[in-house]
């Protein structure tokens, strides 16, 4: 798998504020897990993210309703033996696992950042070119270079009021890209179109493609059809142009439940 590269695209709201957890999520852990103070920034940045991401929209609804969803579409993948048992207590465990966590939520996600003076330090110096430079912010070097398990520590108990949201999203997005399948498809030079049935309603849709092509696809979607044009980027500047072969690629369309 790691000869190619899965490009998404968002089509409902919500799985697109999911797959946005998901990121600040991986940018938080895998920021986390290296020695640099830059990296240890990264993910304190991250964290600051998720936290005012969290207060736009209101992922504990749109969490419950889709674990819901997921807990009914798995029930009756069970009644109509389509689904392996093993599979069906896993999902169903965890799906009701996240349901509790979230339904437990009772004050704002945020509030353990919001009440924290450094933090909110840090934030107001983001938004400024070089902002959170070290000489302004003294206190900010003296936690970056403390000992690596304190500053865990921290990260963890600052970012644990979020974990149901990560949870959650992960679960979602897992379940929506393990029951849809990629099939093959070849573009017409640049362009790939793909009507839909109009009965049908797609959440998320996944091209994979061959890294070593240094081909991406822009994708766009509707309730018709399902459209991408084919580019690459060279040079210093990255110049984008559409390709002029027909390349081959893989496609995954997600079906809203």
């Amino acid at each position: 798998m790691n000869n190619f590269v899965v490009y998404e695209q968002p089509v409902a709201e919500n799985i697109r504020s999911f797959l946005k957890c998901e990121y600040l999520h991986e940018k938080i852990n895998s920021s986390l897990s290296l020695e640099s103070i830059w990296s240890i920034k990264s993910s304190i940045s991250a964290l600051l993210e998720m936290s005012d991401f969290s207060q736009r929209i209101n992922l504990k609804v749109e969490l419950l309703k889709e674990l819901e969803k997921i807990g009914f579409t798995l029930q009756k993948l069970n009644e109509d033996n389509e689904i392996e048992l093993s599979k069906f207590d896993a999902y169903k465990t965890e799906v009701e696992r996240c349901l509790a966590n979230l339904n437990d939520i009772n004050d704002n996600p945020s509030k353990t950042i919001l009440d924290n003076d450094f933090l909110m330090l840090v934030k107001s110096k983001l938004h400024i070119p070089a902002g959170d430079n070290f000489f302004d912010m003294p206190s900010y070097l003296n936690f970056l270079t403390s000992k690596k398990n304190h500053i865990i520590e921290n990260i963890n108990i600052w970012s644990s009021p979020f974990s149901c949201f990560f949870d959650s999203s992960k679960l979602v997005l897992d379940f929506k890209r393990r029951s849809s399948k990629f099939n093959k498809y070849k573009s017409n030079k640049s362009y790939f179109e793909k009507k839909l049935d109009k009965n049908v309603r797609i959440d998320l849709v996944r091209i994979r493609i061959e890294k070593e092509l240094n081909i991406y696809p822009d994708i766009s979607v509707n309730r018709q059809n399902i459209n991408a044009v084919f580019k690459t980027a060279y040079g210093d500047n990255r110049v984008a142009k559409t390709i002029v072969d027909d390349i081959e690629f893989e496609l995954s369309l997600s079906i809203l439940t």
